[in-house]
């Protein structure tokens, strides 16, 4: 099986890993470049907790401010993980997306204790501060890194694609599978997606593919790692059963 992975560093080599371990030795070619800030000004006086929507939150506030004593409410496992691993001790995990985050915060904070500071990219999909506002609470942001989209795909992506054979990518976010199009529209890539599967973390991650001629787009039951590389396992065993019939 030909696995192409697509997320940035750091987060690439964690999917490598994993495939690895599943027997996989994947292709590893980033379509957006993460570039975290050199500093992360903010006045910490009225926040009682910190929110990471991704794992690269965490890692951005890790080297750059010493804070560690407040609450964490983290998107999924994978970032909540990280959070701990720089040494937050309350680390609060949604184990989903963004509406399960949302649901985790109003459980277990309450607008008056002070207010929440989100720490994320540049660009962001959805507006956290905006759906929790109507229920009195007070989200501030403080960006922390930026993604930027690749000039071109790595060749032995590109080689494996135009191949011909079947290739199964996966993709993160939405702006990841968007970019991820873009290069190979660039490249004259799209004339062979017909060979291409998509799995992507969730439906809204793949949306930006729709259409465009892809043999598959197959979104994970639940968004988090574990259940996104588990579909490469199923569709293995699928494809072993076809041969044996």
């Amino acid at each position: 099986m030909t696995v192409l992975v697509t997320r940035g560093w750091p987060g690439a080599e964690r999917t490598a890993a994993g495939l690895r371990r599943m027997g996989i030795d994947p292709i590893v070619s980033p379509v957006l470049d993460i570039n975290f800030r050199a500093r992360i000004d903010v006045d910490l006086t009225d926040v009682q907790a910190l929110i990471f929507t991704s794992a690269n939150g965490a890692r951005a506030w890790g080297p750059r401010r010493p804070e560690r004593d407040l609450t964490v409410f983290a998107v999924g496992d994978n970032t909540a993980d990280t959070a701990a691993d720089i040494g937050f001790k309350k680390v609060h995990s949604a184990q989903g997306d963004a509406e399960a985050l949302v649901r985790l915060i109003k459980r277990k904070a309450r607008p008056e204790k002070g207010e929440l500071l989100h720490i994320r990219g540049i660009h962001v999909s959805g507006d956290l501060a905006g759906v929790l506002r109507p229920d009195g609470y007070k989200v501030r942001d403080a960006i922390g890194y930026g993604a930027v989209p690749v000039d071109t795909l790595g060749e032995e992506a590109i080689a494996a694609i135009v191949s011909g054979a079947p290739v199964s990518v996966l993709v993160h976010s939405a702006r990841g599978a968007k970019t991820f199009l873009e290069l190979l529209r660039k490249f004259g890539l799209h004339h062979w997606l017909g060979s291409v599967s998509v799995y992507g973390m969730s439906d809204k991650a793949l949306a930006p593919l729709e259409g465009a001629g892809f043999g598959a787009l197959i979104a994970a039951p639940e968004p988090n790692e574990g259940a996104l590389l588990a579909l490469l396992d199923t569709s293995s065993e699928l494809a072993r059963a076809s041969n044996a019939s």
